[in-house]
């Protein structure tokens, strides 16, 4: 671990990906990790995690896949292939091990870490915070998604996604004004509307993962039903007999904002409620906890990596 040590930050505008990244800290290479933003854009708390991550040796890449120069609006139609090209990228820079990279993503950047290492080679550890196992649409309470439609593509085709509209009351205002303006026990969740049929066609195909799986969730979450989403994963996983480690921590008192550690989520009050859910004391204790959850995953997925530079692993 090498903490407190200052961390090279490039900011990253290519035809191909846009993002942060951040070289790890310490002599390397260093072990790659793609880092995902959620619903609300990047450039905000997973750049500090990935701050965090250089500086216990990882090489991070925070890849913005919507909302800036180059890149789509809105979250709607984002192709799994861009994600790819984030991965590979990544392998290709000197600082880092030209193996397996691991993923982490927050919300739906957690759908697309599931769906990423459940579609591309070279994932070798995948780290979903307050995700979903289902994939869902594209938010219609976003700027410039007038209709429901798939956020996600693979090869071109739409990836099958739970609807939500016909279950879920939204806002024209955006996801903030969406949660406060109702109680999440008061809201109807698209997961228990939904059909059976309708739940199978969007559950994402995590069997294909090739590395550990370590899914947070909070009990208290006022965006959506992160622990049984996650759920959906994990039981997904163990139907397929994932060989690798599975492991879902839910934080019961927990909301959405389950991020970076070792900080309170921007509020004086630790006992105060956050607007996603949870207090921010509680949602600190999960961050940390979280935390090293991912760091003893990502070593397990990676860490045999720095032993052996001529190690292959990833399924094509």
């Amino acid at each position: 671990m090498a903490t407190g040590q200052f961390v090279s930050a490039r900011r990253i505008q290519q035809a191909d990906i846009t993002g942060q990244l951040y070289a790890g800290v310490g002599q390397g290479p260093h072990n790659g990790v793609l880092v995902l933003h959620g619903g609300g854009g990047g450039g905000g708390y997973e750049r500090a995690y990935a701050r965090l991550l250089a500086q216990h040796g990882y090489t991070a890449l925070c890849l913005e896949y919507f909302g800036t120069a180059d890149r789509p609006d809105a979250l709607a139609e984002i192709p799994l292939e861009y994600f790819e090209q984030g991965i590979q990228w990544l392998r290709s820079r000197r600082q880092v091990l030209s193996e397996d990279v691991g993923v982490v993503g927050f919300s739906r950047g957690g759908e697309a870490a599931l769906l990423v290492g459940s579609h591309a080679a070279n994932v070798g550890s995948v780290v979903g915070y307050v995700p979903s196992g289902i994939a869902f649409p594209a938010p219609t309470w976003m700027d410039g998604i007038e209709e429901e439609g798939p956020a996600w593509t693979v090869n071109g085709d739409p990836v099958p996604y739970l609807p939500v509209d016909e279950f879920v009351e939204t806002s024209d205002e955006g996801l903030a004004e969406t949660v406060e303006q109702t109680a999440a026990s008061e809201r109807p969740g698209a997961l228990d509307g939904a059909s059976a049929e309708q739940r199978r066609r969007a559950e994402i195909p995590v069997e294909n993962i090739d590395g550990p799986v370590l899914l947070v969730s909070g009990g208290a979450d006022a965006v959506w039903q992160s622990p049984a989403l996650a759920e959906r994963a994990v039981e997904r996983l163990q139907r397929h007999d994932h060989p690798r480690s599975v492991q879902h921590r839910t934080f019961p008192e927990a909301g959405h904002a389950i991020r970076v550690p070792y900080r309170l989520d921007g509020e004086v009050d630790p006992d105060e409620k956050h607007r996603f859910g949870g207090t921010h004391a509680a949602n600190a204790r999960a961050s940390a906890q979280a935390w090293a959850a991912t760091l003893q995953v990502l070593r397990e997925g990676l860490g045999e990596q720095a032993d052996s530079r001529h190690h292959t692993h990833g399924r094509r």
